[in-house]
């Protein structure tokens, strides 16, 4: 059975909160598993969408 983690704040957030006001979308990068997809479905707000450009049709459509 797979353990729940709590999820550690970063320092990151603050920035991205502001960016995610001004402009319609907010890239964010980086190294594979350091918590890029954790940190932006904690910030989402529920008038915004989280996508993924891991499948090779969506990255061609974007």
């Amino acid at each position: 059975m797979r353990q729940m983690r709590r999820y550690i704040p970063r320092i990151v957030e603050e920035g991205i909160l502001a960016a995610s006001e001004q402009f319609p979308v907010v890239l964010v990068t980086g190294p594979r598993q350091t918590g890029k997809t954790t940190l932006l479905k904690h910030l989402a707000k529920p008038n915004r969408r989280y996508v993924t450009l891991d499948s090779f049709p969506l990255r061609i459509l974007a």
